[in-house]
């Protein structure tokens, strides 16, 4: 009996020992090392930083392996924790890593928290690096971005605020902040500050954009600073942010003479969105339309005088615009496209219906216009000769009544 009760015990013994090796066999297993392995090591104090470090980027292959060992909790607790600004660092490396949901389950919370009280630099640089990964983080830590805006490192600076330009108008309390690091004595800093302040609907806008439009004259652009571009990223988000003061109209109108051609073709765009606004800059959109070199330019140039002044006051500069429908005067025919689509706009309404006006001097111009568009129908290329004669149509054809819905015609008997 004693001996049956050997054999029994004899065989759980060998059970458990075979049930073990299964499980160590099922723990995920890294470079030659088990999951609970690499725990260990991360949380050792006394291993060296290299051996942590180490240990955490293995933590976080394993989560890819095997998400059910929550083993990206190990590395926020080493992000949190570890002394080592080196390990910390590694560990913000590898929750960047994390696909949106596991970022939102398990990444957000530590990188948010640990980036306001980290001291050291190059591990806030990653922490705001992983945040950028997604725009929900940036804008859930906003509160936490906006103090490394002061950071001593330019490349933390800089990362903060694009950061909160992907935060989007979440982000707009960040405004007063930003502000400094348009004097920032680097380029780089105040070309982000300049890129997050167009983009996060700041606070103060309309001033903001007063101080995005006087760096117009205080910013050069040189052959050395052509990888940034500064004049080009100030007029960007002075368009976005849609500010039409006399102010910023006024710099506006100035950098149309500025030497570099990307300078004054998005200078006329932006002067193109801001609508009858942009009145005050028409006579030198039209100059640039005479005058200006690049053909590009000099088609924005008319679809932001046509934009400036509206209908009526294209209808008031006939007379000036006429001549430039000659290919002898403009001899890029996308530029008198521009031009007989601008004329077109004017349509019946403003145009056609001078055609049988009983003023002879109203009648006169219209019919002058009308000659000038009839003389693209030879125009050399094909699209002026198109586009003239729907100009000719749409400006002659009176438009029918717009026939009520809700009136019904009578019937016919």
């Amino acid at each position: 009996m004693f001996a049956a009760a050997v054999r029994v015990v004899g065989t759980c013994v060998l059970v458990a020992l075979a049930t073990g090796v299964v499980r160590a066999e099922e723990e995920p297993v890294h470079n030659g090392k088990t999951f609970s392995q690499w725990v260990s090591i991360a949380q050792d104090d006394k291993a060296t930083v290299r051996q942590r470090s180490l240990a955490v980027e293995a933590l976080g292959k394993i989560w890819i392996l095997d998400p059910k060992t929550r083993a990206v909790e190990h590395v926020a607790a080493r992000l949190r924790a570890d002394k080592s600004a080196a390990v910390r660092a590694q560990a913000a490396i590898v929750l960047a890593t994390l696909r949106e949901k596991d970022m939102q389950d398990f990444g957000a919370k530590p990188l948010i928290d640990v980036l306001k009280t980290e001291p050291e630099s190059r591990v806030r640089k990653e922490i705001i690096a992983a945040m950028a990964k997604y725009p929900a983080v940036c804008a859930a830590g906003v509160g936490s971005l906006v103090p490394s805006l002061k950071d001593p490192e330019a490349s933390v600076r800089i990362a903060a605020a694009e950061s909160l330009a992907l935060a989007g108008p979440m982000a707009k309390s960040a405004a007063a902040d930003l502000i400094p690091l348009l004097k920032d004595p680097e380029r780089p800093v105040r070309l982000a500050a300049v890129y997050t302040l167009g983009r996060i609907a700041p606070e103060g806008g309309a001033t903001v954009a007063e101080t995005l439009a006087a760096m117009l004259t205080t910013e050069k652009d040189t052959d050395t600073d052509k990888a940034l571009p500064i004049k080009r990223e100030l007029l960007a988000s002075i368009g976005l942010l849609a500010e039409k003061s006399e102010v910023v109209v006024r710099a506006l109108t100035a950098a149309l003479a500025d030497p570099e051609d990307d300078v004054r073709r998005v200078t006329a765009r932006t002067l193109g969105v801001f609508g009858t606004a942009s009145a005050p800059a028409a006579n030198d959109l039209f100059k640039l339309v005479t005058t200006d070199k690049t053909k590009d330019i000099r088609v924005d140039a008319v679809r932001a005088f046509g934009s400036a002044l509206g209908s009526t006051g294209v209808k008031a500069r006939l007379k000036d615009l006429r001549p430039q429908l000659d290919p002898k005067t403009q001899p890029d025919y996308e530029v008198r496209l521009a031009l007989i689509d601008e004329i077109a706009a004017l349509g019946y309404e403003h145009l056609g219906v001078d055609l049988v006006s009983l003023d002879k001097g109203v009648k006169a111009e219209a019919l002058e216009t009308i000659s000038a568009l009839r003389l693209r129908l030879a125009d050399p290329q094909v699209r002026v000769r198109e586009a003239a004669g729907i100009a000719i149509r749409k400006i002659e054809k009176k438009p029918e009544p717009k026939k009520d819905p809700d009136k019904k015609e009578p019937e016919k008997k």
